[in-house]
């Protein structure tokens, strides 16, 4: 799998900031592997679910994607300030497992 995180919005413009975060199972051991596939798939059950109706926008809130690509693509988002557990978690594994591309 192959995870791609981008971020928009929020306050100020930070071009290197503005680049996706990447990252690829490949270059990660067996149980961060393992970690990120459940990521992935609670992130995927939380989307499946229904959900309480979001909260309103908020002035310069960020809106976070995480594209998935591998064997079943799966592409996620969420906004400020309304940001699903299971979709925090995998961003936060995202954000810490991987890095800016180039």
């Amino acid at each position: 799998m192959h995870a791609e995180l981008t971020t928009d919005g929020g306050f100020g413009a930070f071009p290197a900031l503005a680049r996706p975060v990447v990252l690829d199972e490949k270059d990660l051991s067996p149980a961060d592997g393992a970690e990120f596939a459940r990521l992935v798939a609670a992130a995927r059950d939380e989307a499946g679910a229904s959900r309480p109706r979001a909260a309103k926008a908020v002035p310069d809130g960020r809106t976070y994607r995480i594209n998935i690509e591998g064997n079943d693509a799966q592409r996620f988002s969420a906004a400020d300030p309304s940001i699903p557990p299971a979709f925090a978690a995998l961003m936060d594994f995202v954000k810490r497992h991987g890095h800016r591309s180039r």
